[in-house]
């Protein structure tokens, strides 16, 4: 019998896709179906272990002809485990990237892709970095979604392709109506989350 092999399934379909599969409950399940099979084998042969000892004063540790199964269910508990854990870190990690990359968006087609304690994940992890965003006095608020490298212009070039965004504030172009398919020469720290999350399309100079 082949031991973790659905584990292991997890693992490939995460390595096939281009950003993440959907959520294999059934997979996941049979993975833990089979840690317990092999935790309730391996307690049943140290249980016997234990007895053997105790009808045999002279026998000591455990049994040479019980060691082979114990080392095999121990193995395979071990591997399940670890697929399992690499599968839902996995996971998390692209959540984690992808909340930075929206802005606390999740697209729809992510949606569909993700079970129930990923969504609430997301949601606590974006509620999380909103709530610790500093601010006070002059300062004002620091922006966490603002780019790590000093952006190398304030005004970029953006198209509209997202309906229903309606009017935006800008701090030095007044109010600014986004209908789909027009173009704006925006300051960038107005729209970047717009442009994170694919609301507003950056151009170069070649595409205006």
């Amino acid at each position: 019998m082949n031991y973790a092999t659905r584990a292991r399934d997890l693992l490939l379909e995460l390595k096939s896709s281009d950003f993440l599969p959907t959520y294999n409950e059934e997979g996941v399940r049979a993975a833990l179906t089979e840690i317990n099979h092999h935790t309730d084998a391996l307690t049943d042969l140290v249980r016997a272990a234990n007895r053997s000892q105790g009808n045999d004063s002279q026998q000591q540790g455990i049994p040479i002809e019980s060691r082979p199964s114990m080392i095999l269910h121990d193995a395979s508990i071990r591997r399940n485990k670890r697929c399992l854990l690499a599968y839902h870190a996995y996971r998390i990690d692209k959540l984690r990237n992808l909340r930075w990359e929206t802005s606390g968006t999740l697209p729809s087609r992510v949606s569909p892709l993700l079970c129930e304690a990923e969504l609430e994940f997301f949601r606590a992890y974006d509620k999380l970095v909103a709530n610790t965003s500093l601010s006070g006095g002059t300062v004002g608020i620091l922006d966490y979604n603002a780019d790590m490298l000093p952006p190398t212009e304030n005004f970029i070039m953006v198209r509209v392709v997202e309906e229903g965004l309606g009017k935006i504030e800008t701090e030095s172009c007044g109010v600014v109506e986004l209908e789909v398919g027009t173009m704006h020469y925006l300051p960038r720290g107005d729209v970047e989350g717009l442009v994170r999350r694919g609301a507003l399309v950056q151009l170069s100079g070649e595409e205006c």
